[in-house]
């Protein structure tokens, strides 16, 4: 989730660049600026706090994007954005490296099952930054006082997503008879590409559908848990159901890694 985000602010600085004013006049910037800092307070944070035990350096980084918002309320100078999604970048990327520098041992100590443990070994050798997010997300299960889980259950898409990204390039993906683009997707979709994937394997049609409609499961419940919290008045309520959801997620998301990382059980 960190790395995505890197990039998305990369690419906010780059059409940031690309412009004449002094100022940032336009609305579609601010309003680029305003989603990327509501994505990392609502979902990427989580996995900041995990990364880092200093609070002085988590602090000094929220700060950062709150100052981004400020910026977004004016006409502020181009270079100040420019300044502030640096100096973003700059601690992203090293709260990055500080979760994938996190060792295989936290597995133990989050007292994850023989299951788990083989999962997070593999992701760890071929998509770290997706163990990084799996592992997140153990964590976040085993805290009972956590008060929301929507960034949980984004963690645990955002494992399967990157790892599904891996294997599956959208070009290959594209590239094959049966690729067709799918309404409102500019992409193919985490089912394509577990399809790709499992058909590239001589899986046969019983083993491929089967994983096609976990990964759209986890899908599609990720979308009810980031909705959830919108919907129900009431917190415990919220949370309770929520936590038992982002349960069948990681079920779901378990049985695809099973499959399509070949492990074997």
């Amino acid at each position: 989730m960190i790395g995505q985000l890197i990039a998305d602010v990369e690419a906010l600085g780059a059409s940031l660049r690309r412009g004449k004013a002094v100022n940032v006049n336009d609305q579609s910037s601010k309003d680029r600026a305003i989603g990327l800092a509501t994505r990392y307070f609502n979902d990427v944070r989580s996995s900041v706090v995990a990364a880092s035990s200093e609070k002085q350096r988590l602090r000094n980084h929220d700060e950062l994007w709150q100052q981004l918002i400020r910026l977004t309320q004016g006409n502020n100078a181009r270079s100040t954005y420019l300044k502030t999604i640096g100096a973003l970048r700059k601690q992203l990327s090293e709260f990055q490296i500080s979760a994938l520098a996190k060792p295989l041992a936290l597995a133990t100590r989050l007292s994850a099952t023989r299951e788990e443990g083989l999962i997070l070994k593999t992701l760890e050798s071929l998509v770290p930054s997706a163990a990084a997010s799996y592992r997140q997300g153990l964590s976040d299960l085993t805290d009972r006082e956590r008060l929301s889980y929507r960034g949980t259950a984004a963690e645990f898409r955002e494992a399967l997503r990157e790892t599904l990204d891996h294997l599956a390039p959208d070009a290959d993906v594209e590239g094959q008879s049966w690729y067709k683009q799918e309404d409102g997707q500019k992409t193919p979709t985490m089912k394509q590409k577990t399809r790709y994937i499992l058909t590239s394997r001589e899986r046969n049609k019983t083993q491929r559908e089967s994983a096609e409609k976990s990964t759209n499961l986890v899908e599609e419940l990720s979308g009810e848990v980031m909705r959830a919290i919108y919907n129900r008045a009431a917190l415990a309520t919220h949370v309770h159901q929520s936590r038992s959801e982002v349960q069948r997620i990681k079920r779901y998301v378990d049985t695809v890694f099973f499959d399509l990382l070949e492990i074997a059980p």
